[in-house]
């Protein structure tokens, strides 16, 4: 049986020589897991890793690999590393707007606390609220709370200002 992706002898915009490769994909060469020439060539990654960004070039050839956890090939791009700009600096309005963006994920659409964890994406409720609405039975907390009485909002409001902290956000004590 002949192999998926043969060893090619082509040429390769990263080098004057000819280098083997294993064919082409999407019309750029493809390599295979610890064949790239790690001094030229990076994946975005390796670059932030360096501190360095793409900074607007395409990818010169694309690295595939068999994920053992995903069950499946992955193909990453492969961008030049003499061609990589380094990362822009952070500003204090950058950082201002990402910590904005972050404290948005923890806080709650219900009561409006700001907790330390984030909160999960499909509903941005803490688990107070959760409760105080009536859990789904098939919630994480159902077997926690069951047979317990649901709060009122005014006995919710009350506890949250009793308790001065944030929301909470981790699973409750068992």
């Amino acid at each position: 049986m002949a192999p998926r992706n043969p060893w090619v002898l082509a040429a390769v915009p990263w080098s004057q020589d000819l280098e083997f490769t294993r064919g082409r994909w999407h019309g750029k060469p493809l390599l295979s897991y610890n064949i790239a020439p790690r001094h030229l060539l990076a994946t975005r990654r390796q670059l932030r890793a360096e501190n360095m960004r793409p900074g607007g070039q395409d990818p010169v050839a694309f690295l595939y690999f068999r994920c053992h956890k995903a069950a499946k090939l992955v193909y990453a791009n492969l961008y030049l590393i003499a061609e990589a700009k380094p990362v822009r600096p952070m500003t204090s309005a950058r950082a201002a707007a990402l910590a904005k963006a972050m404290a948005a994920r923890r806080t709650c659409r219900e009561c409006g606390e700001t907790g330390w964890a984030e909160l999960p994406r499909a509903h941005r409720t803490c688990e107070a609220c959760l409760y105080t609405a009536g859990l789904p039975a098939d919630s994480y907390l159902h077997d926690y709370l069951i047979g317990e009485p649901t709060l009122t909002a005014a006995q919710h409001a009350a506890l949250l200002e009793a308790s001065q902290t944030p929301c909470p956000t981790t699973t409750p004590p068992r």
